[in-house]
């Protein structure tokens, strides 16, 4: 994928190119083009531009940012929402569909079993509501990891394979890893088959494979 701003020269993310280091290092610049990508990303009008193979698609939908790699949530609202509908077709499907109207009816019978235990006339849904069965068991998924670069790694497989992202934009991530740890970050980025962007408000030690977008404190885009 290629991502380019209307009022920027050059590509701040090449097509072809598995990750970008954009440093900013004007402190007004830096939180202005980080306040609208990550407005963008929340839906609202801004002037990046993300395409694939010259065809415009939606940030929003393509893109995640982490501002504070120590807060990554691997059962966040939108992955259990989309883990919850993803288990709610694989419950429909072929191989699991009889196995599921067969625990529909064990609920039911011991709904009412329940009824034929007290005084009252019950009455319930026929139909079982996968996702809000899951949802009452707390089904989530595993989170083993104890340090936060192995729960960082995690979250983006996760983030990959339950939420569809395929471009994670990473600000001042060099302040809290160590040059070793970015390269096995980009191991575990070019292995999912996606691309990163690294903002950061100062230049560091070149990282390898990638390229880079400087925009200095007079303002001048070196690319």
């Amino acid at each position: 994928m290629k991502l380019v701003h209307t009022e920027l020269t050059g590509e701040i993310l090449k097509e072809g190119k598995e990750f970008s280091e954009w440093i900013i290092e004007s402190p007004a610049l830096f939180s202005g083009y980080l306040q609208e990508l990550y407005g963008q990303c929340e839906k609202r009008e801004g002037r990046f531009v993300l395409s694939d193979r010259d065809k415009e698609v939606d940030l929003a939908r393509e893109v995640e940012i982490i501002t504070d790699p120590f807060a990554v949530d691997l059962n966040g609202r939108k992955i259990l929402n989309k883990l919850y509908a993803e288990l709610g077709e694989v419950s429909r499907a072929e191989e699991m569909y009889t196995k599921t109207l067969e625990l529909t009816q064990r609920i039911q019978e011991y709904i009412l079993q329940l009824e034929e235990n007290t005084n009252h006339i019950l009455q319930f849904n026929d139909e079982m509501d996968i996702s809000g069965l899951l949802k009452m068991m707390d089904v989530k998924i595993e989170d083993s990891e104890d340090f936060f670069f192995e729960r960082l790694c995690s979250y983006i497989k996760n983030a990959v394979n339950v939420l569809g992202v395929r471009l994670f934009a990473f600000v001042n991530l060099r302040s809290y890893l160590t040059d070793e740890q970015m390269q096995e970050l980009i191991k575990e980025i070019i292995y999912q088959e996606i691309q990163a962007l690294f903002i950061e408000n100062q230049e560091r030690t070149c990282l390898k494979g990638g390229m880079r977008y400087i925009i200095d404190k007079d303002y001048c885009e070196i690319f």
